[in-house]
């Protein structure tokens, strides 16, 4: 169970393709957005360039100078806006101005944190300062009435500034957050975008393999009607072909029956002339090829009337007459190799069927059943029904079929290697074509004790 899901997980679906890229659309997107923000903050000069920052700074430090523990309060009070209107990280340098305060060379105030060794070499000018392989944009300013400075500290490496605030969760936390409530409206409208694809793909699975007609759905969408126009083109041509084939194989067996009829007829003339034995005992070769050939001949016939695409006219029948009757006629086959046929019957089991194609059915069912029978066998036909199936059963005491073969069986020309009896490997195809023509639904079995070959046919029930 944990199998299958997983793989069902693992397996690529179309759904997941969409909804990845748009999360990953989403993302980019967003990396975008930090990138741009990162580089204008960058660019930007920011607090290094308002004077009027610098001249409020010089008036805290003058007016205060007697109340040093007040001062150093405005002075936080001050750093806390200045980061606030211009940073993105709070206290943290990288992504947020920082300012330092000196008086005759003596440092009053400077903000948490801030990177150490940034000097500036012309008063009032905006500089580059690289400080351990980070750059930063630094502005020192000098009060006009003391000897006070103010450095005003800007981050400068907008990489630096992308990878702190990805350390920080600045970058991934928001995307960690979104990503979950937009999956689901996400997938939901992916999803009914998808409808038509869906409605095309249900309509696909429930064709049969002999229904080559054209998809009845047509999609306005471009991208899909295309595809469909495109499957309704090869469904014509393999129709097509399958007609060709049809009319092939009718055509050539049609053919050959004539010849057929003609070589036996002269090799039998020629039996009756006499001769000696060898001369007898290859006249009565060539007649059992004639008869190998003429029934393949006969099949093929059979195999194209009950092919499902060709056009039939069902009539409500008793399956059980008609089981009787066929069963009378096999019976001198049965006979001949010592094969008794029992009968278990339920009166009135009506279909609809075609009548010459359940003739096949039956003719191919109980033929292979008495053929793979040994000697003294007994072929059991039973025919019962309830309110909903007619279900015909025939037995056999044969070898019968591994269960790998079932399948395979149905196939035109299969053979179960083991076999020791000649055949066409056409009978059960036959079968199988008939049932199928008929919305019958067949199953091979092992019989009872394991001993032979049981084949089920569940017709539908025709109702009075």
């Amino acid at each position: 169970m944990m199998r299958r899901w997983w793989s069902g997980l693992l397996r690529p679906t179309l759904v997941r393709r969409l909804l990845l890229a748009q999360m990953l659309l989403l993302t980019l997107l967003w990396s975008l957005f930090i990138g741009y923000a990162m580089f204008e903050t960058s660019r930007a000069p920011g607090p290094i360039s308002l004077d009027r920052t610098y001249d409020a700074i010089f008036g805290v430090v003058e007016n205060l100078a007697d109340n040093p523990e007040r001062q150093h309060k405005v002075l936080s009070l001050i750093d806390q806006a200045v980061r606030e209107g211009y940073g993105v990280g709070g206290n943290t340098p990288q992504l947020s101005p920082s300012m330092q305060v000196r008086q005759g060379g003596k440092l009053l105030y400077q903000s948490e944190d801030t990177p150490s060794g940034i000097v500036n070499r012309r008063l009032g000018q905006p500089e580059t300062v690289y400080v351990d392989g980070i750059r930063w944009r630094a502005r020192t300013v000098q009060s006009r009435q003391s000897d006070t400075r103010v450095t005003m500290i800007v981050p400068g490496d907008g990489m630096e500034m992308l990878i702190d605030m990805n350390s920080r969760g600045y970058y991934s936390l928001p995307l960690l957050i979104s990503l979950p409530f937009l999956l689901l409206p996400a997938w939901l409208s992916i999803r009914m975008a998808l409808r038509p694809w869906s409605r095309v793909a249900r309509e696909v699975a429930t064709r049969g393999p002999q229904n080559l007609a054209p998809l009845e759905f047509k999609p306005k969408h471009l991208e899909l009607s295309s595809m469909v126009d495109r499957i309704n083109a090869l469904l014509q041509r393999m129709s097509e072909s399958v007609e060709r084939e049809r009319n092939f194989i009718a055509d050539a067996a049609h053919e050959l029956r004539t010849p057929l009829a003609a070589m036996r007829v002269n090799v039998e003339a020629l039996q009756s002339q006499g001769g000696n034995q060898r001369q007898q005992e290859l006249l009565a070769g060539i007649l059992s090829s004639n008869s190998r050939a003429t029934r393949l001949v006969g099949q093929l016939l059979m195999l194209m009337r009950s092919d499902p695409a060709a056009s039939i006219v069902l009539e409500r029948l008793d399956l059980g007459v008609l089981l009787q009757d066929r069963l009378a006629v096999l019976s001198s086959l049965a006979q001949l190799k010592q094969i008794e046929l029992e009968l278990m019957s339920e009166n009135q089991c009506y279909i609809l069927g075609h009548r010459d194609s359940l003739v096949s059915l039956i003719d191919n069912l109980v033929d292979n059943a008495i053929k793979y029978s040994p000697s003294g066998a007994t072929v059991f036909v039973s025919l019962h029904s309830n309110l909903t199936q007619v279900v015909l059963n025939v037995a056999d005491q044969g070898p019968g079929i591994a269960p790998a073969l079932r399948d395979r069986v149905f196939d035109r020309f299969f053979r179960n290697p083991d076999q020791t009896q000649s055949g066409s490997g056409l009978g059960l195809t036959i079968v199988k074509s008939v049932a199928h023509q008929h919305g019958a639904f067949i199953r091979l079995n092992a019989a009872d004790d394991d001993q032979g070959l049981l084949v089920e046919v569940r017709f539908p029930w025709a109702p009075l």
